[in-house]
C-alpha cells in the first residue's frame, strides 16, 4: 500500500509521530526560558547591572552583519527599556575590518569607558581585550564563533558551547537574547524577532531551541505591531522565506556596499522610537539593498566561465560584494568559485570562496596553505588572503586541485508525488514541518513521466503554466515550448507554493530542475 503524503515526509526528516507532535507542540514561554542556561548568565547580568547603576560609560561593540547589527541592536533596546543609554560602535568591513582591534580599544580606554560588551565578537580578541582589562575597564561578551584553545580574560563570556547552553550551534543574536530575558526577566517579543531575524541571516541550524524560538514568532507576529520589522518586510505576513531572503540582506547590504560606517545607522533604525525617522530611512536602506542586487549581477555577468572545473577570477568588486558573487556562480554552474579583489593598501588579493555539497573548500584551502596570508571557513563557504605576487602560481595549483578533486553534485533527496498529491490539504501538512531552514530543508518534491505535449505555456511561449485544477498549477519560469515538447516525458523537481496574482490565491508546484524520463 503506498505511503500517505504525510508519512512520506516523515520518512523524509527520519521521525516519527511522536517527534512530529513533539517539534509541533505549543512553545510555552516559561518553558522556554526554564528549558536551557548559560553558566555565569547571573554574573553576567550582575556586571552589567552594577555599571547602570552606577551610570557607568557603557559601549556595545557589535559587527556589521546582521547578526551583529540584531545583536547589538537587542542590547543597545534592552538597556533602553531600562531607561539607560549607551554607545555603540558598529565598524566598517573596509576601515576596521571584524572585530574589536587594538587601535579601537585604546579609543576606547581614550573616551573614558568602564564597560564593553562585545557581541558577535571577542572570543578571539585576546589583545585588545587585555589592553581593556589592563585599563581597569570590564568586559563582557556574547558571542558564537569559534573557540581556540583559550579564551580571552574578559569578565565574563556568555557562548553557546563554552559556556554550555546547548549542543546545537546559535547565533550572537540568539545569545544576546536569552541574556535580556534575564537581565530584564521578562521575554520581550521584539527582541525575540531580532533574535529570529539573526538566526536565519547566520544560517544557523533550525533544530532545538532555534527552531522554538523562530516558530514561537512567526506564530505570533502581526502586521502592525513593530514598524521596522513591518518596513524591513513590506508590510507582508513574517515568514523564514521572507526574512532569509527580504529582512536579512537589506540589513546586510549597508555593510556591504558601502565603505564609510554607516550600518551602525541601521542599529538607529531599529532601536528608535521615531517613527519619522524610521519611515524616511527605509528607502534609504532599500536603495543600498537595490545597488547590492545590481552589483552582484553585474560583476557575476562579467566572470566569464571557460567550461573549466572551477571559477578562480579577479574582479574589481568590493570585499563585501565577493561572497554573493561566488554564490551566484556556484549556483549557476555547480563548481567551486573563488573570487578575489585587490586591497591595494595591503597589496594583498582578499577572496571569498563558495562550493556545492561533495566539494570541501577547507581541505581545498589547506592543501594550498602556503600561498595564503591567511584563509578559513567551513566545507562550503571560505574567505582567504593572498599576496598579490603569489596569485598566479596559486590559482593554476587551485585549478589542478579541482581537476584532480573533480565531484560529482551530491544528488538531492526527493519526495516521490503524483500530480493528485498537490492540494491545498497537503500544503497545510507540509506547513506544518516547518519552519525551514539550515539542517531542515523544505523538501523538494519529484513528479515523474509528465507528458510534454499536456503542458501548457504563457503566452510567449518561454514558461510552463499548466492548470491542474481551479485553484492549483505546474509553474516552470524559463523553461520554453520549444526546448520541453521534443522531450516526450520528463521528471520535474519542485515545490509547493502559494502565489497570488491580481488578488486571486493557487497553490504552485514551481519547477527547480527537469530531466528526460528513463521509463
Amino acid at each position: 500500500m503506498e505511503k500517505s503524503f504525510f508519512e512520506k515526509l516523515l520518512d523524509f526528516y527520519q521521525i516519527n509521530e511522536d517527534k512530529y507532535r513533539y517539534i509541533n507542540r505549543e512553545i510555552d514561554i516559561s518553558s522556554f526560558i526554564n528549558a536551557h542556561n548559560f553558566n555565569k548568565i547571573d554574573e553576567a547580568v550582575e556586571l552589567v547591572k552594577k555599571h547602570v547603576k552606577n551610570n557607568s560609560k557603557i559601549i556595545i561593540y557589535g559587527d556589521y552583519d546582521a547578526d551583529g547589527i540584531c545583536s547589538t541592536s537587542i542590547i543597545s533596546k534592552m538597556l533602553l527599556y531600562e531607561n539607560f543609554k549607551a554607545d555603540y560602535f558598529i565598524p566598517s568591513r573596509y576601515l576596521d575590518g571584524y572585530g574589536i582591534n587594538n587601535e579601537q580599544a585604546k579609543d576606547i580606554i581614550n573616551k573614558g569607558y568602564n564597560l564593553v560588551i562585545c557581541v558577535d565578537n571577542g572570543v578571539s580578541a585576546f589583545e585588545p581585550i587585555k589592553l581593556l582589562k589592563d585599563n581597569n575597564i570590564d568586559v563582557l561578551v556574547l558571542d558564537h564563533h569559534e573557540i581556540l584553545d583559550e579564551v580571552p580574560n574578559a569578565n565574563v563570556i556568555l557562548h553557546p558551547m563554552y559556556s554550555k547552553y546547548g549542543d546545537v550551534a546559535t547565533s550572537a543574536g540568539f545569545v544576546s537574547f536569552i541574556f535580556s530575558i534575564h537581565y530584564l526577566n521578562r521575554f520581550d517579543k521584539y527582541l525575540s524577532i531580532l533574535a529570529s531575524i539573526s538566526l536565519i541571516s547566520d544560517m544557523m541550524p533550525l533544530l532545538d531551541y532555534n527552531r522554538d524560538l523562530l516558530r514561537y514568532v512567526l506564530a505570533n507576529y502581526k502586521v502592525g505591531e513593530f514598524l521596522p520589522i513591518d518596513l524591513l518586510n513590506n508590510n507582508e505576513k513574517l515568514s523564514e522565506e521572507n526574512i532569509g531572503l527580504g529582512i536579512a540582506p537589506k540589513i546586510n547590504a549597508i555593510g556591504r556596499v558601502l565603505e564609510e560606517r554607516k550600518a551602525k545607522e541601521v542599529v538607529e533604525f531599529l532601536i528608535s522610537e521615531d517613527k519619522e525617522h524610521q519611515l524616511n530611512y527605509i528607502s534609504f536602506i532599500n536603495e543600498i539593498n537595490e545597488q547590492r542586487k545590481e552589483l552582484s549581477k553585474e560583476y557575476s555577468d562579467q566572470i566569464d566561465f571557460k567550461g573549466n572545473k572551477c571559477i578562480c577570477e579577479i574582479t574589481d568588486a568590493k570585499e563585501g560584494l565577493l561572497g554573493l558573487i561566488a554564490n551566484k556562480l556556484m549556483n549557476k554552474y555547480m563548481i567551486p568559485c573563488l573570487i578575489v579583489s585587490l586591497d591595494k593598501e595591503k597589496g594583498i588579493y582578499k577572496g571569498s570562496a563558495r562550493a556545492p555539497e561533495g566539494f570541501n573548500i577547507v581541505d581545498c584551502f589547506s592543501h594550498l596553505n602556503k600561498y595564503f596570508e591567511a584563509f578559513g571557513g567551513h566545507a562550503q563557504a571560505g574567505g582567504c588572503s593572498i599576496k598579490v605576487e603569489n596569485f598566479d602560481k596559486f590559482k593554476k595549483e587551485f585549478e589542478k586541485y579541482c581537476e584532480k578533486h573533480e565531484f560529482t553534485p551530491k544528488k538531492k533527496d526527493t519526495i516521490d508525488i503524483s500530480l493528485k498529491d498537490i492540494t491545498h490539504e497537503n500544503y497545510d501538512i507540509l506547513k506544518s514541518f516547518g519552519p525551514f531552514g539550515e539542517a531542515w530543508k523544505s523538501p523538494p518534491f519529484k513528479i515523474s513521466n509528465i507528458r510534454t505535449n499536456a503542458l501548457t505555456y504563457s503566452r510567449d511561449l518561454n514558461h510552463i503554466m499548466t492548470n491542474i485544477s481551479l485553484s492549483s498549477k505546474i509553474v516552470g519560469f524559463y523553461m520554453p515550448k520549444s526546448k520541453i515538447e521534443p522531450l516526450n516525458r520528463i521528471d520535474i523537481i519542485g515545490n509547493m507554493k502559494i502565489s497570488i496574482f491580481k488578488g486571486k490565491s493557487s497553490l504552485d508546484f514551481q519547477i527547480q530542475e527537469y530531466s528526460v524520463s528513463k521509463n
